[in-house]
């Protein structure tokens, strides 16, 4: 795709392609790329080599050595992001490719996560604690949904991720026995220790598909309260069953 140098009204062909690109799955999944914002998360990108199809910069903002840099208005790059008030850079990537999951000991199931919010935060919060991957199935919402990949922070393009049905992952790996957060499970201090398992967490109104094998868990909490939102309950059964940590 030929980059063009400037950018300024907001009618043009690639800032339409470029909302219809952030707002629809289909989109992505047919073109296989990606609209990124932030200035960290781009920079680390550059760091990396990771390789960026456009590097759009504010015009009124230093611009950053990349041969396929494009300087944007801000109304074009408000437009682009669908963020009032944007940090200077977005990007045009490639989507990260899936990657086979199997024998992967410390792995992350999301079934039916639907916020991308708290999708993003549990894969963000999975690579900070050294889990080696995420599965996520297909009643969860897309890690490439924009709100997904900033609240990832970057983390989306680091960790190995795959997406399928539980009962595929199932019968890819019929010795797979997670550890499932549910209500009803035991307090999770009180099982005993064992090698690396992986982690199911799901929806919180739904709670897990199916009847899965594994072993259940639960976080204990006051009377009156029904349960954590996902993102904090998963962060606090990342960091007790995280693989590489200290304890």
């Amino acid at each position: 795709m030929m980059s063009p140098s400037s950018i300024t009204q907001l009618q043009h062909p690639l800032v339409k392609w470029l909302v219809s690109l952030r707002k629809e799955a289909s989109v992505r999944k047919q073109e296989q790329k990606l609209l990124v914002m932030g200035n960290k998360i781009i920079q680390e990108l550059l760091s990396s080599g990771y390789p960026i199809d456009i590097l759009f910069s504010l015009k009124t903002a230093p611009p950053p050595n990349h041969p396929a840099l494009c300087l944007v208005s801000l109304p074009v790059l408000q437009k682009m992001t669908g963020i009032p008030a944007p940090e200077p850079l977005a990007a045009l990537v490639p989507s990260p490719s899936f990657q086979p999951l199997e024998n992967k000991s410390s792995l992350l199931i999301l079934d039916g996560i639907q916020d991308p919010g708290n999708l993003g935060t549990l894969l963000r919060t999975a690579l900070a604690l050294g889990w080696e991957g995420a599965y996520i199935t297909q009643g969860s919402c897309d890690p490439f949904n924009d709100k997904a990949l900033r609240a990832a922070k970057g983390a989306t393009f680091y960790l190995p991720l795959q997406r399928g049905s539980l009962q595929e992952l199932f019968t890819a790996n019929p010795s797979l026995s997670p550890l499932i957060a549910d209500l009803q499970g035991m307090p999770f201090q009180d099982l005993p220790p064992s090698p690396p398992r992986p982690l199911l967490l799901s929806s919180e109104s739904h709670g897990v598909h199916g009847q899965p094998k594994g072993t259940r868990i639960t976080i204990s909490m006051q009377k009156g309260t029904n349960s954590l939102n996902v993102a904090t309950a998963g962060a606090i059964l990342l960091h007790y069953f995280a693989p590489k940590l200290p304890r």
